[in-house]
């Protein structure tokens, strides 16, 4: 129930809980993205800002960057109810990151700066004195998109009609997440209650896996389980697809169990495994087989945020799944299946990860401009790159809905592209439709201080790059010339052959420097 707190604003608002279903149809709803993070209220005036989770426990200290809302805060105060999220290199929300931040109440400056966080807003409770959970949705987010809180890290959360329920469930499945949000229109806000006006709608996949190892929970204790190593079957032999932890009771108790006895010295993948994965590693005879779910596969042939449902009896493997009769071992689970979880709103002491994992080295920044024929690759989309776009995006659902869903999905290729091997290799093409989204992200911020244009000489679409080694030179040029220049500029892009190579020639007039990429690979 709402707990009356001192000045008139609550002290507690519990949050309004979504029903799972299925995507309604028809007018009258609104659809939002369902963010991997951790749900927050956040009560904000001036000079105070207090965080609370969904168990109304205090993350305030936990969350400092979020003290800014205070700043944007009316005087007698705002309730918002958002997410807390990390993005990890890709612009993609990372639990595992998440946790990183979780691990610790009070955490320092260092992991502050290593793994900043943003609030991802997408309903209002409070505002400015009054009370406005009786309000439609509808005038809740138009109220809140109209605070002025859509600066980093803060992100409005886009809310779309139910007209474009298609493109969202799309988007949202190439950007990676594992579900959406769908609110009536016209239903208030229902404190602690649980209610089918708010929909969660599942995007999720699910497959069957070989166990080919796993990581240990602790090096002294090898017969524990921390994750399992994932493969699939094919014509090469077991291809690694990532790894997955495992919930409590029954599930982890039987494959903990038969795991020491499929011990060997080698391992089973084809082709190998990361070597931070593999410094740990213990190898399994891959006997056994589990059901996972996951949001989708990556770029690089990935499980993207994979769940473990259980293992699998011999007679119930697919046809096709196995090339070497494997299948043949008689020992599995019989008992129920159980979901993983990672429950970061857990006891009142912040949570610590499940297991410790290998810690998987952080890419570099993005680069400042180089000099010229200097190959330039940064691979990381920047955290303020990622919360401007979302942000611009949201603004524009309100007033020009059709550019608001072409930069949505160019957004979420842009994340794919991020997502990439560091050694694979795409076509030409396919890295300028990279440059192009981005430019096009960065006009809709800019305005009128960008202009930009691509042209590419005939003939040269399929010639083979690196995935992002133009547009890293192009980001480099937008955000450490361009933006700081009080009239902004216009960028050209200009792809041709010189001799036997193609050769990449970028333009900008606000200080009339040109760049030249010579991608590598790309011969004629």
């Amino acid at each position: 129930m709402v707990r009356a707190g001192t000045g008139g604003m609550p002290d507690l608002v519990p949050p309004m809980q979504a029903a799972t279903g299925d995507m309604p149809s028809g007018p009258g709803w609104a659809v939002e993205f369902a963010w991997d993070g951790l749900r927050a209220i956040a009560y904000a005036r001036p000079g105070r800002v207090r965080l609370l989770t969904a168990r109304d426990r205090s993350v305030t200290s936990a969350f400092p960057e979020l003290h800014v809302l205070a700043a944007k805060a009316p005087r007698n105060g705002v309730i918002l109810d958002g997410t807390v999220v990390a993005l990890d290199d890709a612009g993609v929300p990372s639990r595992r990151l998440l946790m990183r931040r979780t691990a610790t109440q009070r955490p320092g400056a260092g992991l502050v700066a290593d793994v900043p966080v943003g609030f991802f807003v997408s309903d209002l409770m409070w505002l400015d004195g009054e009370s406005t959970t009786s309000l439609p949705y509808q005038r809740r987010r138009e109220l809140v998109d109209d605070l002025g809180l859509a600066e980093q890290p803060v992100v409005l959360s886009p809310s779309w009609p139910a007209g474009d329920a298609g493109h969202v469930l799309a988007t949202a499945r190439r950007y990676g997440l594992d579900g959406v949000y769908a609110k009536r229109l016209d239903s208030a806000y229902q404190p602690g209650r649980r209610s089918r006006n708010w929909l969660r709608v599942p995007l999720r996949q699910s497959r069957q896996v070989v166990v080919g190892g796993w990581t240990p929970a602790s090096p002294d204790r090898p017969d524990t389980v921390a994750a399992l190593l994932l493969g699939v079957p094919g014509p090469a032999g077991l291809r690694y697809v990532g790894r997955v932890g495992l919930g409590a009771g029954a599930p982890r108790a039987a494959v903990t169990a038969l795991l020491p006895d499929l011990g060997t010295a080698e391992s089973a993948f084809a082709g190998g495994v990361p070597a931070s994965v593999a410094r740990d590693a213990l190898w399994a005879v891959p006997r056994l087989v589990g059901q996972v779910e996951f949001t989708e596969w990556t770029v690089g042939g990935r499980l993207r945020l994979p769940v473990w449902r259980g293992l699998v009896a011999p007679e119930e493997v697919e046809d096709g799944l196995w090339d070497d009769g494997f299948a043949d071992d008689e020992r599995w689970d019989s008992g129920e299946s159980e979901v993983r979880t990672v429950d970061l709103d857990g006891p009142e002491e912040a949570p610590a990860p499940a297991a410790p994992q290998p810690r998987v080295p952080e890419q570099e920044p993005a680069p400042r401009v180089v000099p010229e024929e200097q190959r330039v690759q940064a691979r990381r989309l920047e955290q303020h790159f990622v919360y401007n776009s979302l942000n611009t995006i949201a603004s524009l659902v309100r007033t020009d809905p059709g550019r608001a869903r072409e930069l949505l999905l160019g957004f979420a290729d842009l994340t794919r592209a991020a997502d990439r091997p560091a050694d694979d290799t795409i076509t030409l093409r396919d890295e300028l439709d990279s440059v192009r989204a981005y430019l096009q992200l960065e006009q809709a911020r800019f305005g009128k201080r960008l202009t930009a244009s691509i042209v590419c000489e005939p003939g040269l679409d399929e010639l083979p790059v690196t995935p992002l080694e133009v547009l890293a030179q192009v980001r480099a040029i937008v955000q450490e010339v361009v933006e700081p220049h009080p009239e902004g500029g216009e960028v050209t892009v200009d792809a041709a052959a010189d001799g036997g190579h193609c050769v990449v020639t970028i333009t900008e007039t606000a200080t009339g420097r040109t760049w030249t990429v010579r991608p590598a690979g790309a011969t004629l």
